[in-house]
This record gives structure tokens, sequence and C-alpha cells, in this order.
């Protein structure tokens, strides 16, 4: 072989290894698994991988299968933990997770409602239309008519025939009268009428004077319709002038009391209107009037009688019956009424979960609120949840279970709240509204005056507060924030450009901001927001009772200039902005 042949061999060696290195850089090591599945893998093979429920975390084996507890598969411990906010209000949950509690949530919102109080009692015998027969002459009872309780009466009827002997002298005495009735008409007058204070008519009076002799025995008659609830005699028995017979009631209407709690009494008032229900006829609606709220509360259960006139022509409401009625209370005002299923009840305050749309994924906020009294709907939400915000209703322990499990707030460990006095904490609540009012003038760029106006009210409201209403350690915080707002609100009404009372609107913020923080939001949430361009790129703060960015340094030139820096919520305080953010902005 020649060298040309040679070299020419060589060159063919030389592609065909090439292209063995080539193809093997390229394609042989697609079958091999990443580093992160083949880590997976042996720790599987080496019984490293532990295994947990979504629901239920303190459950850990070495192997997949059900939790032993709810039934759900096991997965990985690796992915157990969904990404958890670090706020403890805010709790994400797994799909997984979300599907098996059966979680359901709705749209809350408002509406045109009167306000309503559910309350609960009995049917009772109308007092009024009641009439109790007593004896009007002492005797005895021979004959007894009317000899069992519940038997209906008509008007006329004969209830019982009395042996009296004071009877028969009274009847005697009238008939000596009558014989000489023309030359002492007085006598004769005089006799008829202690007859007639026995309780006989003129009818039974006429029939003794024509029978010419005494009867020994009267009849007791019945003066109206009704049924006999009462009983006190029976044959044989004596009765003594005064003494107490027979009741009888007339039940085509009724009474309803109802019982009261305290905090319905407020709602409550004579002439309120109420539909009402028993149990026994479902589906058919009572209407009645509020004729008598008792002025006394019963010492052992806390509650006051309401009474209702029911009309009953039918009979289908028997005394004793079990009734439920809903009282309008005559307030028509927006309401926000959330189903039972959806609240969870901590003691004074009740706990719900909010859904947050802008977090990813199955994102709830644990939310206290303040419920009013339950309707036939639900409770009413007196604070804490605006219309519009979309709410747990189904599944709501089970993400509340879950919260707790994690460390965040739950129903059972809610966290600290600060209890303010009343009225002060009315008062907070409406001064918190005045300065919503001037940051939103602001905002808006409304006319200077309309600011102007509404800050001049800030300064009442915050005078109406009172610098010494509050006692200890909180009396000194108070009295601090009271000079800086009256001072801020002084400066601000002094000024003449929108430009400077935006400059004194910084330090009213801050002081405002520096409150909610150390006492809580009263009545809803609150948002602390910053704007970075504020004051030549210096920043500034204002607080907000919605979270989306409405900027009142800037107005409509740069509205949603700014962001949430903090959220402060209802008597929840304590907290404080960081040290670096508040820096440079207290003035």
């Amino acid at each position: 072989m020649n060298q040309k042949n040679r070299k020419l061999i060589g060159r063919y060696i030389l592609l065909v290894l090439a292209g063995i290195l080539l193809g093997w850089l390229l394609f042989g090591r697609s079958g091999e698994p990443d580093d992160h599945a083949h880590d997976h893998e042996v720790a599987e093979e080496a019984g490293e991988v532990e295994y947990t429920c979504s629901m239920h975390p303190q459950v850990r084996q070495d192997d997949p299968g059900d939790c032993p507890i709810c039934g759900m598969e096991l997965i990985p411990a690796s992915e157990e933990d969904d990404h958890q906010e670090d706020d403890p209000f805010i709790f994400s949950m797994r799909e997984s997770h979300y599907k098996w509690a059966n979680v359901q949530t709705m749209r809350v919102t408002a509406r045109e409602a009167v306000s309503q109080v559910r309350l609960t009692g009995k049917v009772a015998v109308n007092e009024k239309e009641t009439r109790n027969f007593t004896a009007n002459f002492p005797g005895r009872v021979d004959e007894l008519f009317a000899d069992f309780t519940g038997r209906f009466i008509r008007e006329g009827e004969t209830l019982a025939r009395l042996y009296s002997p004071e009877m028969m002298q009274a009847q005697q005495e009238l008939l000596n009268a009558a014989r000489n009735k023309e030359q002492n008409p007085r006598l004769y007058s005089a006799a008829r009428e202690r007859l007639r204070l026995f309780n006989l008519t003129e009818a039974q009076i006429d029939n003794i004077e024509s029978a010419g002799e005494a009867r020994s025995h009267i009849n007791v008659y019945a003066g109206q319709s009704g049924y006999l609830v009462e009983r006190l005699v029976s044959e044989g028995d004596y009765v003594n002038t005064g003494e107490n017979m027979f009741a009888i009631a007339d039940l085509t209407t009724v009474w309803v009391e109802l019982d009261a709690y305290e905090s319905h009494l407020g709602k409550i008032s004579t002439g309120n209107e109420a539909l009402l229900g028993v149990p026994s006829h479902p589906g058919r609606e009572f209407s009645g009037r509020v004729e008598f709220v008792d002025p006394f509360l019963d010492h052992q259960t806390r509650t006051a009688r309401v009474r209702l006139t029911v009309s009953n022509d039918e009979m289908w409401l028997k005394p004793g019956m079990l009734v439920y009625a809903d009282i309008d209370s005559g307030e028509e005002r927006q309401e926000v009424v959330i189903p039972s299923t959806a609240v969870l009840w901590t003691g004074k305050r009740s706990v719900i979960y909010v859904k947050k749309p802008e977090k990813e994924g199955f994102t709830f906020e644990f939310r206290e609120i303040e419920t009013g009294a339950p309707t036939a709907e639900g409770y009413p939400v007196l604070s804490g949840l605006s219309a519009g915000e979309e709410i747990a209703v189904n599944g709501v322990f089970a993400i509340d279970a879950a919260a707790q499990l994690r460390g965040h707030f739950s129903m059972m460990s809610p966290p600290e709240t600060i209890e303010l006095p009343e009225p002060f904490r009315s008062n907070l609540g409406l001064l918190f509204e005045r300065y919503f009012d001037v940051k939103n003038a602001l905002a808006d760029d409304d006319p200077e005056e309309v600011s102007v106006e509404h800050a001049q009210t800030m300064l009442t409201q915050l005078e109406e507060t009172g610098e010494h209403s509050l006692d200890g350690e909180p009396h000194t915080f108070w009295m601090e924030q009271y000079g800086l707002i009256a001072e801020s609100l002084d400066d601000f009404l002094d000024a003449d450009e929108l430009e400077t009372r935006r400059a004194h609107f910084e330090p009213l913020s801050e002081a405002m901001i520096s409150v909610a923080q150390t006492m809580g939001a009263v009545g809803q949430t609150f948002y602390a927001a910053f704007c970075p361009m504020y004051d030549d790129d210096r920043g500034a703060y204002w607080l907000s009772e919605f979270e989306e960015i409405s900027n009142p340094y800037f107005g409509s030139m740069m509205l949603r200039c700014g962001e949430v820096r903090e959220v402060l919520r209802e008597g929840v305080g304590g907290t404080e902005m960081p040290e670096e953010e508040m820096e440079g902005h207290v003035h």
C-alpha cells in the first residue's frame, strides 16, 4: 500500500471517530435521568422520601398510600407546603386540599333592606279576651255543666247550678216588696237591685217575681263565648262571694310571647310588624304587630318579653305552640348579609375567610368581623366586610384547621386584639372617616373649599373624641397623637394653596397611621400606602380605607403612583412601620 492510500484511509478513520463522538455528545445523554429525578429515585430506593397528607401534616410515613385520618392520597413531603405569605392573616391552600374540603365561595353584595330580628317564643292566651267568672253570692255547687277544661262554651250557656240560702232570702225579700210596690216603690227597687248585684239578669228576676216563690237553686251563665281554660270548682264545693270558679278565653286572637336578648332590644319597639311561623304548620305565615316590650329583663335568662297580638280566626295557633318571628325594625339601610355557614364563632367577634383575587391559587385572608342579630337569611355584617368581596361559605372549618396547623392565625389562635372603651372607639372610628374624606377630596382634585370643609369637620370630630379619653399608658400615647393631629389640621386650614395643604396632609397622615398601628383599625381594614416620588423622590405615606392606590399628593396627575406597604386590621395593634422607611418623614 503506497503512502497516498494510507493517508486516505487514516482520514476516513478520523471522520468515523469524529462522527461517533459527536453522536454521543448529542444523543448519548438523552436517556439519562436528570440529577433531580435521579436523586429522587435514589432517595426512594433508600427509603428517604417521606409522605404526608396535605390536610393533616402531622401524618408522616415512608411509603405512599392513603391518610389514615381522612383517606386522602399521601404526597411527598417536599410537595406538601404551598408558598405561604409572611403575613399570618393570609393562608394559601393546595388545589387538592381545596377540592377535598369542598370549599365554596360567594361574592357578597349590599342591598337595601329593612333590618330584621328573629326571635323565638310561644303562643299564649290573650289575657284581654279572657274572662273570669266568680261567685256573686255564697253557695254550694250542686250541678256542674262546664266540667272539663278545653271545652268550647257559648255565650249564655249554663256553667253550674248553685244552692244558696242567702239567695233564697234575697228572692223572698223581692216577693214581699212586690206585694207592696205601689205603697213602697223604693223598697221594691232596692230588692231588685240586690238581685242584680248577685249577677242575676232582668229576665231571671222577672221570672222569680212572676213565679211568686223563691227558688232554691240559681244557674250561673257564661257571659261570653270561648274555651274553658280554667275550672276551679267541682260538684259539692262551697264557694264564697268573690271566689273564682271559671275562666273562659276567646282564642280568635292570641298573644305570641317572644324572648329578646339585650342585643335585640334596640331594634324592637311597639308597632313593629312581624311575620310568624310555627313548626307544626310549615310554610304557613301569620302576621302580627308588637304590642308590648317588657321594661324588665329576666335576671337568669337576660331576656325581655316581647308580646304580639295575632289574629287566629281559623284556630291554627294553639296556646303553648312554639313559634318564631321575624320582626322588622323599620330601619332601611344598606347591609351585607352572609350565610351562617360562612361564620366561625370566637366569642364577642366572629371569623370569616375572604378569598384574595390578587393572589395566585387558593389564597384566603383570616378576617374578624362584627355581626348583628341573626335573621332568616343569615348574619348582617356590622363591620369588617365590604360589598364585592368574596368569602368562603362552605369548607370554612377545613380552611381554619389547615391554617392553624401551619401556624397562621385561626379561630383557635386569633391575634391579640386591643379593646378600646366606648365612646372613644366609636369617636375614633368617626375620626378615621373624616380623615378619609380629606384624603379623597385631595385625590379627586375637588375644589379647595371641599377639602377645607372636610378638614374642619375632622377637627370638630377630634375635639369630640377628646384629648383625655383614655387612661394609663394609652392616654400618654393618645395625647401625643392628638396634639400632632390638631397641629396638622390647623396648618392645613391656614394654608392658602393646594400644594401647601398637601404638604400639611403628610404629618397628619403619619399621625393617623401611628394611631391605627397602635390601636388597630376601627370598623374595617386600613391600608398604609407609600408614594416614592413625592417631594423630589423623598416619598410620603397616607392611610386609605381601600387597597386600590388613589394618590392624594398628586391627584389626577399621578393618581395611581404608590404601593401598599402595610395592612392594618380591626383591633390588631402594636405594629410599626420599618424605621428605614419612616426615617425622614416625621415633621
